[in-house]
């Protein structure tokens, strides 16, 4: 019997989730999952989060890594890998640099990168979905990759999350393997890890991130994948990470990684 590893989770210290690091924790253990990487969100830059609903406020990133801690002392039974997820700002790259050193100065262990805004417009949203309709599709999913690969290039990152997530409203651009294939080159030169997200399950799109055009092509280049929920609630801990496995299977990976401390990989497997 296979055990997965839920590799994105939220709490409810980004301000947009439900759950303390130790319901979540406890929701890890209830799935019967292998472990998990705890991934809140880094702070973001004062005027995108002025409102404190999108990510962590301030040092909140210290006392969370002490939380974490005393979760994995406290929950000895439990495999759990003290992560982050921090945002690609196209607007200001070098807050991310700077905020990613600092997390991992104060013993973030795994970072995920991700694209939720562009020029400022947090374009998945459901508040400003609107801005979709003044918007070119193809131009967007032209400025998303473009800031993606950017960002899976840095060197900043672990994984990179919900790799296609510009499609999370059914908004597709009219030859989307064009975007896969260099974005998929990109990640293979990086040597990054990709996660294969369930949450696009939940979501408009009703697929799961990345597409399976778009994981073909990572597979071709030597890309490795993590599986994860992005759960914001404890019940969505686990969510469809068994579906997201037989997919890989049917695809011929037979292998997930699950990312540890020190750019240690333990690898899972699926079949």
């Amino acid at each position: 019997m296979r055990r997965l590893a839920d590799c994105h989770m939220h709490t409810e210290l980004c301000g947009h989730a439900v759950g303390t690091p130790s319901e979540m924790l406890h929701a890890v253990v209830e799935a019967g999952l292998a472990g998990a990487v705890m991934t809140e969100h880094l702070p973001l830059k004062p005027e995108l989060d002025p409102e404190g609903i999108y990510s962590m406020r301030g040092d909140v990133d210290l006392l969370y890594v002490a939380e974490l801690r005393d979760l994995r002392f406290d929950w000895d039974d439990a495999d759990l890998v003290i992560g982050a997820e921090a945002d690609w700002l196209s607007v200001d790259p070098e807050w991310t640099t700077q905020s990613v050193r600092a997390a991992r100065e104060a013993g973030v262990e795994v970072v995920l990168g991700s694209v939720h805004f562009l020029d400022g417009w947090a374009f998945d949203d459901p508040s400003y979905i609107a801005e979709w309709e003044k918007r070119d599709v193809d131009q967007v999913w032209e400025r998303y990759f473009s800031e993606w690969c950017k960002a899976t290039s840095s060197g900043l990152f672990d994984v990179m999350s919900h790799p296609d997530l510009v499609k999370k409203f059914g908004h597709y651009a009219s030859n989307p393997l064009d975007f896969f294939d260099e974005a998929a080159r990109v990640a293979g030169e990086a040597g990054v890890l990709v996660e294969v997200s369930t949450a696009g399950w939940r979501k408009p799109c009703n697929e799961q991130y990345p597409s399976v055009d778009f994981i073909k092509r990572l597979k071709d280049e030597g890309v490795h994948f993590t599986l994860g929920s992005d759960a914001h609630h404890p019940n969505e801990v686990g969510s469809r990470l068994d579906d997201a496995a037989d997919l890989l299977v049917s695809l011929g990976i037979e292998q997930c990684a699950y990312p540890q401390k020190g750019g240690v990989v333990r690898w899972l497997d699926l079949v």
